[in-house]
């Protein structure tokens, strides 16, 4: 059995949303304690989670068990240094991990029984990327086997890993996340999202 590590990065400044986004309110809980915990579910027993900007506050606020926290100091240069960052940081950890599962704080309707399904593909093809279909591209929850790291850790500061994973298109499965895919990147698309997650909630319960 392959064994895969979760990472984490809420590195940001936030600036768009005005107030670190790993900390809102999502339920009866925060998006960073709903996003460990829909980990947590999905099997996983090792995550790190990549901070920056707010590192303070977001560690202070979390109340999760078993979840590695690293500062990483030059979180101003971009999402390609968080990631290389988190990269090294994993292997340093987690030296019998074989895969990196890479995850945005800003997307809490990721469920767990989609990351079940990102494990699922990637047990049974342990040597391609399991990436997540935005439509016009492929990005994050995206999970890399182990020969694919040096590649992370070379990805350019600003950029994040969607060049990467298109230029092997022929090593990549591509998942459908179905409605799960909605980043909260301003007040208003958080609140919409928040909106829907509560709707759905009442749903399931009612029904």
């Amino acid at each position: 059995m392959e064994k895969v590590a979760a990472l984490v990065l809420t590195a940001g400044a936030s600036r768009r949303m005005g107030t670190p986004k790993a900390l809102l309110p999502w339920g009866q809980t925060t998006v960073i304690q709903h996003l460990l915990d829909q980990i947590r579910q999905a099997g996983f027993t090792e995550t790190l989670l990549v901070t920056g900007a707010h590192h303070d506050v977001i560690q202070k606020a979390l109340a999760v068990e078993g979840v590695e926290i690293s500062l990483h100091p030059s979180w101003e240069l971009g999402m390609g240094s968080t990631i290389s960052r988190g990269v090294q940081e994993v292997e340093e950890r987690f030296s019998d991990i074989d895969a990196i599962l890479i995850l945005l704080v800003d997307q809490p309707r990721i469920t767990h029984g989609y990351l079940r399904r990102v494990l699922e593909a990637h047990q049974s093809q342990p040597d391609v990327i399991i990436a997540s279909d935005y439509g016009d591209f492929a990005g994050a929850p995206a999970l890399f086997p182990r020969n694919f790291w040096e590649g992370l850790k070379r990805i350019p500061p600003t950029q994040g890993a969607r060049k990467l994973i298109a230029s092997y298109r022929d090593k990549c499965v591509i998942l459908d996340p179905g409605g799960a895919i909605v980043d909260i990147d301003t007040p208003e698309a958080y609140k919409k999202a928040l909106s829907v997650y509560l709707s759905n909630q009442t749903k399931n319960v009612n029904e």
